[in-house]
């Protein structure tokens, strides 16, 4: 039958239906039927002549009165309007302007990210990539250790280790096809070797041991390559070393990042004390017009890279070493082609102390004798916390509170200041 006369007939049906229900409440006498159903015995019901058009009907007549009744006599409330917080982040992720805290500066860009795979080892400037809550990827996931006492090797005793480059490539051939590999070489020779750079388990259980390794006197698991991995680092430091991979047991970050300061245990990799250092262009040039004029600096200006942090922005030029202030901060980062927005909230728990590492030219890994050490010693000891009385500061070391890509441009805004912040001393909830 055709659609529409079988529509016709359903609408006519209904019609008919309609007007038979009309007709019966325009006939029906009402004074009775109250009177039946006053005196109405359910064991005498003769349902077979009940009206049940008229029944249902008057029962959905009755139900709309009554809700309208209610809705009259019920107190109307007020439409609540959206939500001041970002669900994704949770609670507390919003902006917050504490009255004696500094002011919060406006948003400025990322202008670099830096990711060291190989701990003490020359980076790689990246234009984007992931940031995890136990840092960028690939960040400090390898390091050196000396095979006599199984301690970590860092360019604080040995500058050369900024001669050993580090580079993210495809893999070409056999079962590393189409695979990430990282490809480490020895500056200024043809010396290199290749490993995934996402090894299966499986692949470490084939490749590697899982050994005991001491890290800032703390031992820790990591994976350890064989001799055929090792003999060119043992070749470039004239001893016996080894080359290993962070193995499954979790290490947690230190200073202001630990449980009984930071309120939570956090993992991270080999970085030294916590899993991400963020630092501001504003600052190292403030820093380089301060060297300008000193017989004895390092000539010229200094690269960012020196102080190896992971996130560089841009700052303010008229505010350097605003960053200090830094409590809680927001990167936010937009995708189009992916049509993907990616906010990330970070808590600033510490400025950065520092070493003399610095002082090591990372082109050609000789070390001046006084800068910028003795400058920043000049002005830069800002912090009054255990060590860092002793020590300048620069950069913050941040840790993530979620996770999401982040790329090159984008957007850093301050979420909350403070002036409190003491180095491996002061809880963050108290700042």
């Amino acid at each position: 039958m055709d659609v529409n006369v079988l529509m016709m007939n359903s609408i006519r049906t209904f019609a008919q239906g309609g007007q038979a229900v009309l007709d019966d409440l325009r006939t029906a006498d009402y004074r009775a039927l109250w009177n039946n159903i006053r005196h109405l015995d359910f064991k005498d019901v003769n349902f077979s002549n009940t009206n049940y058009s008229f029944v249902l009907l008057a029962t959905v007549i009755i139900g709309f009165v009554t809700m309208a009744v209610v809705a009259n006599l019920t107190p109307a409330l007020e439409a609540p309007g959206p939500r001041q917080d970002n669900w994704a982040l949770g609670e507390g992720s919003e902006a917050k302007h504490n009255k004696d805290a500094p002011p919060i500066p406006p948003p400025t860009e990322v202008i670099s990210l830096r990711i060291y795979p190989i701990k003490s080892c020359r980076g790689i400037e990246i234009d984007s990539t992931r940031l995890r809550k136990m840092g960028l990827t690939l960040d400090r996931n390898w390091m050196f250790i000396g095979k006599a006492d199984r301690k970590f090797l860092t360019i604080r005793s040995d500058p050369s280790m900024t001669l050993i480059d580090t580079n993210i490539v495809e893999g070409t051939e056999g079962e590393y096809k189409d695979q990430q590999m990282l490809e480490v070489s020895i500056h200024g020779t043809d010396a290199r070797v290749t490993v995934p750079a996402f090894p299966s388990e499986q692949w470490l259980k084939s490749n590697t041991t899982l050994s005991t390794v001491e890290i800032w006197e703390a031992d820790t698991d990591a994976y350890e390559y064989g001799p055929e991995i090792n003999k060119v680092f043992c070749d470039f430091f004239h001893k016996d070393v080894a080359l290993v991979y962070k193995g499954p047991t979790a290490r947690m970050v230190a200073v202001n990042g630990r449980k009984e300061l930071y309120g939570t245990d956090t993992p991270h990799h080999f970085a030294d004390v916590m899993s991400l250092q963020i630092a501001s262009e504003a600052s190292i040039k403030d820093l380089n017009k301060r060297l300008q004029n000193k017989s004895d600096s390092a000539g010229k200006p200094l690269t960012i890279e020196r102080f190896r942090p992971n996130i560089i922005v841009r700052g303010r030029d008229d505010h350097p070493w605003e960053e200090d202030t830094w409590k809680r901060i927001r990167i936010t980062t937009t995708l189009p082609a992916e049509e993907a927005l990616y906010k990330i909230d970070l808590d600033a728990v510490a400025r950065c102390a520092r070493c003399q590492v610095p002082n090591v030219n990372p082109d050609t890994a000789e070390k001046h004798p006084k800068e910028p050490w003795d400058e920043l010693m000049h002005f830069r000891r800002v912090d009054t916390g255990g060590v860092a009385k002793y020590k300048p500061c620069f950069g913050m070391l941040c840790i993530p509170k979620n996770e999401g890509k982040i790329k090159v441009g984008a957007r850093l805004e301050v979420l909350e200041t403070t002036d409190k912040h003491l180095y491996n001393t002061a809880k963050f909830d108290e700042l």
